[in-house]
């Protein structure tokens, strides 16, 4: 003979409690999905960055090098002074271009590197957020084994904060 199926002992009062938690499974799923993106983005945001520092170094390289050969043209008997001359003048304008340039640069990179900190402020707020709503769905979890709905209630609060706390994600970047 058999036993009684498991739906017969399912308590309709819990069934609250099994939609909420498939619920909360989904939007922690929708929320580690932008905490990863967010992730990837200030990813993005930091190789920017690095390129424009790479950039302005080898401007400085470059600027360094007429540097070099301005200090060379004052110091070596020169066989062509007027020739010499126009080379110093490429020069001069060469380093005052380069030093152009590098400001330039220098105010993309700053603003990419402000960037990435705010990419990795909303990352954070996302990661928060999902470890919150983590904590609820296990909370939440525990109504299930003990039956009391205390636990549903404290899951459900957690889970609200652990939303608001990642819905701010959206904002901070």
């Amino acid at each position: 003979m058999e036993g009684p199926s498991p739906a017969q002992h399912d308590d309709p009062s819990l069934l609250p409690v099994s939609l909420s938690t498939s619920i909360l499974a989904v939007v922690i799923a929708l929320v580690s999905l932008l905490g990863h993106r967010a992730h990837t983005r200030t990813i993005f945001a930091q190789n920017r960055a690095s390129s424009e520092w790479v950039d302005y170094a080898a401007k400085a390289t470059g600027r360094a090098s007429y540097d070099a050969v301005l200090d060379f043209l004052a110091v070596a008997q020169l066989r062509d002074p007027a020739n010499a001359g126009k080379v110093r003048d490429k020069c001069l304008r060469q380093i005052e271009q380069s030093d152009r340039e590098q400001k330039e640069i220098e105010a993309r990179a700053d603003a990419l590197e402000r960037e990435v900190a705010g990419r990795e402020h909303a990352a954070d707020r996302f990661d928060f957020g999902n470890g919150c709503l983590e904590a609820a769905l296990v909370i939440m979890s525990v109504t299930l084994l003990t039956r009391r709905k205390l636990y549903w209630g404290i899951g459900l609060a957690l889970a609200c904060v652990g939303l608001a706390i990642a819905a701010t994600g959206f904002f901070v970047a």
